[in-house]
């Protein structure tokens, strides 16, 4: 998109025209456009240097990481652009902000002073010492708050609770205190909020399931061990939505009363849908939007 264009491609994304929209229960699906609605961008999987081996993807070979690592950031620097102009109540960024940990006190420094607008961010499994299966090791944890702060908050806007968690303490890690200190906070969070009427917005890099509820464990989803606890705590809570990333591409699921929505990701879907980040909106009756706006 040429600079000269995004006027026109931000009144279009407003008003729909250039969005895909998308609800898990279609009754729930509405504009959310009124001035009372709650609007968060969700921009998931930035991923610089994303690296795949499957053989629709060959773009993203290894041979291709240093052009795809430069595309991948010129693109979120895009990204951001448009957030900034679209000006929502919140940037959540969705996890996995770098192929490879350590690139992420090289980048997002600078990249985090472009934005605008208030943000948050639920780390992934590659923003640490990546080990399929395995929870954060302190050093990656160090690393991350390092730059981002924090690694899991919760925050209130407009009258609805964001609570934004760390989902790679769902498994085993060897910063034990940490994990045991998160779970603790988890609880208690989950906890305070009940007393919202519903206004909660749950978020995490991994959903708690990738396709069923009862589906076997695997890279995508929440442990089971784990997974049915922290359903039920979820709608115990009061929950309505989930905000949710890591499948790298377009997902939309319900658990009762729990709406479960992953984004595409920013650098490469393996769905092959174009690149982009959601913007999700929604009102006091529990009606929203789930728009795309592509960022090629």
């Amino acid at each position: 998109m040429e600079c000269c264009d995004r006027k026109n491609f931000i009144k279009m994304a407003m008003c729909g025209m250039a969005s895909v929209p998308m609800a898990s229960h279609g009754e729930r699906e509405s504009g959310a456009k009124g001035s009372g609605a709650l609007r968060i961008a969700h921009l998931c999987d930035p991923q610089f240097g994303f690296s795949s081996g499957r053989p629709a993807m060959k773009h993203r070979s290894q041979e291709r990481y240093v052009e795809n690592y430069r595309a991948d950031i010129a693109r979120c620097e895009k990204a951001i652009a448009i957030i900034n102009e679209l000006n929502p109540d919140l940037l959540l960024f969705g996890g996995d902000m770098a192929q490879h940990a350590k690139d992420i006190p090289l980048e997002w420094p600078r990249l985090l002073k472009l934005v605008k607008v208030p943000w948050m961010v639920t780390p992934g499994n590659h923003d640490f010492e990546y080990r399929s299966g395995r929870g954060p090791d302190r050093v990656g944890l160090e690393r991350f708050k390092g730059v981002f702060g924090r690694d899991h908050e919760s925050r209130e806007i407009k009258g609805w609770w964001i609570i934004a968690g760390n989902s790679q303490f769902w498994f085993q890690s060897e910063a034990k205190s940490e994990q045991a200190e998160y779970e603790t906070w988890i609880d208690a969070e989950l906890e305070k909020v009940r007393t919202c009427k519903g206004r909660v917005i749950l978020a995490s890099h991994i959903p708690p399931f990738a396709h069923d509820p009862e589906e076997p464990d695997s890279y995508e989803n929440c442990p089971r061990a784990l997974r049915a606890k922290r359903l039920e705590s979820y709608l115990a809570s009061g929950a309505r939505f989930y905000l949710a990333a890591h499948q790298h591409r377009l997902a939309a699921h319900g658990y009762r009363d729990l709406s479960i929505l992953t984004g595409e990701a920013m650098c490469a879907n393996f769905d092959m849908r174009p690149t982009g980040f959601r913007l999700f909106e929604v009102k006091d009756d529990f009606s929203y939007s789930w728009n795309f706006v592509e960022v090629p």
